[in-house]
């Protein structure tokens, strides 16, 4: 048994034989593969669907830190939904990928393949009004971009920064993919481990993705501008075109 193993048996003494208690199931780096030193270890606790609360936390046991979810299986069957509603996909993926520990009722193995079924979902695509409205929003962050580089702001590179991951957030909206997290947009791109420990589908658009790997390392101020303005037409070719002059948007009401 590895030390962080034993670490977990540890935690679960707390839990494993409690009346309100029915399953667990580690998942995360410890469990995928290639944990970090910064890795902590990942525990969803399951509850009786009868309980009415529950309880997040973390605990420090032998040195790893154990970051754990008590949640009765009503409360995770809203989780799945909720994620998929964001086009995220971190709570199915910890249970498709997550090993289970004790399963006293069957209930992880009838969550486990709920979660695969959320996952193979597809997302909607952007109506006509949403999607106007994100294109709008596109240029208006490139306007500001433009404006902050103009006046030789110090905050040019924070901006820049935020503009581009705000772009790809969107982009993969239109594309109907699950949404990355920041920190993790770059191993997405470049990393097949990546892809294959999260599940994701390869990113579908080649061009973009190079031309995004090249904007995040671009260091002079007017290259990067020059970047993203590409960036973001190929963006809005891809949306099917976008011209500021004229552009209106007429809905309902919403009262």
């Amino acid at each position: 048994m590895e030390e962080w193993e034993m670490a977990l048996e540890e935690f679960l003494k707390d839990w494993k034989y409690r009346n309100d208690v029915v399953g667990a199931l580690v998942c995360g780096s410890y469990v995928t593969g290639n944990p970090s030193k910064r890795s902590d270890i990942d525990v969803h606790i399951i509850l009786s669907d009868d309980v009415e609360w529950r309880e997040r936390g973390n605990k420090i046991i032998n040195g790893f830190l154990i970051e754990y979810f008590a949640n009765p299986p009503k409360q995770m069957r809203k989780y799945f939904q909720q994620d998929f509603q964001i086009q995220r996909t971190m709570s199915m993926v910890q249970f498709i990928t997550g090993k289970i520990l004790f399963d006293n009722t069957g209930i992880l193995n009838e969550l486990k393949i709920e979660a695969e079924n959320w996952r193979n979902m597809e997302y909607d695509e952007l109506n006509k009004t949403v999607l106007e409205i994100k294109k709008y929003s596109l240029w208006d962050s490139l306007d500001n971009l433009k404006d902050c580089f103009e006046q030789q702001r110090v905050d040019f590179p924070f901006v820049y920064f935020n503009a581009l991951a705000n772009l790809f957030s969107e982009y993969c909206q239109f594309l109907r993919l699950k949404s990355i997290p920041y920190h993790q947009v770059h191993s997405y791109l470049v990393d097949p481990a990546y892809s294959k420990k999260y599940l994701n589908n390869v990113f579908p658009d080649s061009i973009f993705k190079e031309m995004f790997l090249k904007a995040l390392l671009e260091e002079d101020k007017q290259k990067m501008m020059e970047a993203y303005e590409e960036l973001v037409n190929h963006v809005f070719n891809q949306m099917g075109g976008f011209k500021i002059d004229g552009w209106k948007i007429k809905s309902p009401v919403d009262v």
